[in-house]
């Protein structure tokens, strides 16, 4: 009767062994999957952190290219007026100037 209880007990313990060992290899394949979950999630929100910090840099050197640009059409367009508000200023001159000798011509004898 030993012998059986031996037997018994070796096919419990195998039974026993194979068991944790299938909980142990579920266990490990759910750790895998969690950490490939987990990698996949660090990997897109790095490639998401990369491309935003790319496109701040590309916006930046965009706006710095407008700003330039901007500048020098600001430059351009300040030059335009004022070379227009002289002219303006100069043909008013010359019509006081036209004016007055008119006046002059037609109250002054000659």
């Amino acid at each position: 009767m030993e012998m059986k209880n031996i037997l018994s007990l070796g096919e419990r313990l195998k039974a026993l062994i194979e068991k944790a060992e299938a909980e142990a290899k579920g266990i490990v394949s759910e750790a895998q999957k969690e950490s490939e979950t987990s990698i996949a999630e660090a990997t897109t929100e790095a490639e998401s952190k990369r491309l935003n910090a790319q496109r701040r840099t590309g916006l930046d050197e965009y706006l710095a290219e407008s700003e330039a640009e901007a500048a020098k059409e600001a430059k351009k367009v300040t030059k335009d007026y004022e070379n227009r508000a002289e002219g303006i200023k100069n043909t008013s001159d010359d019509k006081i100037k036209e004016a007055v000798d008119y006046v002059l011509k037609e109250v002054l004898p000659q």
